[in-house]
């Protein structure tokens, strides 16, 4: 008989999320992997600088309630760390700590909280990768007696859904983000590379925010979702496929997350999970789906949607004038410098976008602080400017052009 993996679900009743994040523990035995004098490490999602209530960062009190629970066991130092999205400033992770609220609960609870860029770093090697070999990243992951990964349930305008194996892109420092991306355009490369940095850290136990969620187009625009929930296992690649059937996904469709499991890194079975707390049913909650997701709907031969899918949905970025203040974080954090600063820094000018330059990796939209970019998919436009559907018009011509000559000759 193939031994379960547990996935704990645990409901958050009256904002009560201590006893919620405890309760979860409590039913997989976490604390069997706990011992005296340890070193943890804590990977938060701190995407950028927002308040707890928009939902793009771990919330404060379930990180609260993690040290709470881990300060039981006596540890020698629990240290939380991540690097914000794009990184293009060594200050963003700080202020992401900061307007998060997850600074202030850390000195409260005596947790320590490190940027990854100001740790010391290593080169890790990936073993049997897909598409990345090596990265660098705090010498943490491999002093630490346990890594505890933090993530936040949200819809993605790129990946379609972050949570367990898509956290861990944050253990890249600065830059080496947007490298990844710029080095891996093409979302099923992405997707490989989110693999393989999990591998290297796959994390021993995770706690999954579901307490406040995204949907839509997240996973720092999209729509705030209360959730109440709490989420906890030591299979990442479980977690996320209990996410996604929470929130009316088909994990087969969240291409890091299918490649980690053939990684050998987890299960997306959900024979293969225990379920223990609340059922999947009982808390089932549809979440809107970003628009660029849609062509793994569509019953094509892979090779052929792969390639529809990339003319078809390829977004169009957009300024809102209204709400752009010029700060520089779109240009900065851009991996093939498709956006430019305007002549004049001043609020009122937009950035300009290359669209030839633009790999839609959506940084830009991702790491805005004002949420003043916007994504526009125009398909029927997309397909009849793409390579293949001027193809199409010139092989509909000439079949029209060789009916009107055989028309001519027959009749």
């Amino acid at each position: 008989m193939v031994e379960k993996t547990p996935v704990a679900i645990t409901k958050v009743i009256n904002d009560d999320v201590h006893a919620a994040v405890f309760k979860a523990l409590e039913l997989i035995d976490a604390k069997k992997l706990m011992r005296d004098n340890m070193t943890i490490m804590l990977k938060a999602n701190l995407l950028g600088a927002k308040p707890p209530e928009r939902a793009v960062c771990t919330h404060p009190e379930v990180v609260r309630a993690v040290i709470k629970w881990l300060k039981q066991f006596k540890p020698k130092r629990i240290v939380l760390t991540d690097s914000a999205g794009g990184g293009a400033n060594i200050g963003d992770t700080e202020r992401a700590l900061n307007e998060s609220g997850i600074r202030k609960v850390c000195e409260e609870e005596g947790a320590e909280a490190i940027p990854i860029e100001k740790m010391e770093r290593a080169i890790y090697k990936v073993e049997n990768p897909l598409a990345l070999s090596e990265f660098p990243s705090s010498t943490l992951l491999k002093e630490a007696d346990l890594i505890i990964n933090l993530p936040k349930i949200k819809t993605h305008a790129l990946t379609v859904f972050t949570c367990c194996i898509k956290n861990m892109l944050g253990t890249l420092p600065l830059k080496q983000k947007s490298k990844v991306h710029a080095k891996n355009p093409r979302i099923r490369d992405f997707s490989a590379a989110l693999a393989d940095i999990y591998s290297v850290s796959n994390p021993q136990l995770t706690i999954v925010d579901g307490y406040l969620c995204q949907e839509g187009m997240g996973p720092s625009a999209g729509d705030v979702v209360k959730l109440d929930l709490i989420l906890a296992g030591f299979d990442g690649i479980a977690l996320d496929s209990v996410a996604c059937s929470i929130i009316g996904l088909n994990v087969n469709k969240v291409p890091h997350v299918k490649l980690a499991e053939q990684k050998g890194l987890g299960t997306t079975d959900l024979e293969r999970i225990e379920i223990r707390g609340e059922t999947i049913a009982a808390v089932h909650r549809q979440f809107k789906i970003p628009t660029g997701s849609a062509i793994a709907g569509v019953p094509l031969p892979r090779f052929l949607a792969k390639r529809i899918g990339e003319a078809a949905f390829k977004a169009k970025i957009q300024f809102k004038q209204e709400k752009c203040v010029c700060c520089g974080t779109c240009w900065k954090n851009c991996p093939v410098e498709a956006i430019t600063p305007p002549a004049e820094i001043k609020r009122g000018n937009v950035p300009a976008w290359n669209r030839k330059k633009c790999i839609t990796c959506y940084c830009c939209y991702e790491t805005c602080p004002q949420e003043a970019i916007s994504l526009q998919v125009n398909m029927i436009k997309n397909i009849i400017t793409s390579k293949y559907g001027i193809a199409f018009l010139v092989i509909l011509c000439c079949l029209i052009g060789l009916a009107i000559w055989l028309i001519d000759i027959f009749f």
